[in-house]
């Protein structure tokens, strides 16, 4: 998911899988315009079965730079 907006990545994901957001740049902002964020990171890992898993997608907006 990373480098994807965040509005794609929730596309790619299964419409049962449960997401939490965390802010990348530790401000503990949220997400109220999916649109204007992407994706820096993700956990687990790219190829997990996510079936039961929560997903964290550690997200900064569009103008900012992954750290």
């Amino acid at each position: 998911m990373a480098g994807r907006g965040l509005v794609s990545a929730y596309a790619a994901l299964r419409y049962d899988t449960s997401v939490r957001l965390k802010d990348g740049r530790g401000a503990g902002r949220h997400v109220l315009w999916p649109a204007g964020w992407k994706v820096c990171a993700q956990d687990p890992a790219a190829g997990t079965d996510l079936r039961g898993r929560r997903v964290t997608l550690t997200v900064v907006r569009r103008t900012e730079s992954c750290r």
